[in-house]
């Protein structure tokens, strides 16, 4: 409905659900502590801000993986990094400028995940909502920092 109605008008919509704005919204602004610190297209902002690509990648047991970090970073990239490894499942990070590895990539990965002690795998995409988060934290650097208010220059595609 909001689609059809947004046609030739300015809609001013204001929401904390990130899935929304990212459908609705043409452009985004997000707020830290009462000041708009970027504002872009959802495109825009995942490039800036986001993580790029993550895996979820299914374990065969519980035991930690060795292996699976220095297999990613030797076939795709010395950027591509674990993030998190609980029980069976194995978090990877991988920059959004890798992706043009992942056809070869995942060839050889799929050939390699029993070895690995891999059962499946599974990627998406940085989200609004972890661009939402990183964003957030550019005010935790600046309360440390506590010399100069960044907030005062907007991060934006529109300079």
């Amino acid at each position: 409905m909001l689609k059809e109605y947004k046609k030739d008008r300015i809609v001013l919509l204001t929401t904390h659900y990130m899935d929304e704005a990212d459908i609705l919204g043409d452009r985004i602004g997000i707020m830290t502590k009462g000041k708009v610190v970027c504002l872009g297209s959802s495109m825009f902002l995942k490039k800036k801000f986001g993580a790029g690509y993550n895996l979820s990648l299914i374990k065969a047991n519980a035991k930690n993986n060795k292996v699976v970090e220095a297999y990613f970073k030797e076939h795709l990239g010395q950027k591509s990094k674990q993030t998190s490894e609980i029980q069976t499942e194995i978090i990877m990070q991988v920059p959004l400028d890798y992706a043009t590895k992942f056809a070869k990539f995942f060839d050889n990965f799929d050939a390699q995940m029993e070895s690995m002690q891999i059962v499946s795998y599974g990627i998406s995409i940085t989200t609004l909502e972890d661009v939402f988060l990183s964003v957030g934290h550019l005010g935790d650097e600046e309360d440390e920092k506590d010399e100069k208010d960044e907030f005062d220059d907007p991060i934006s595609d529109k300079k």
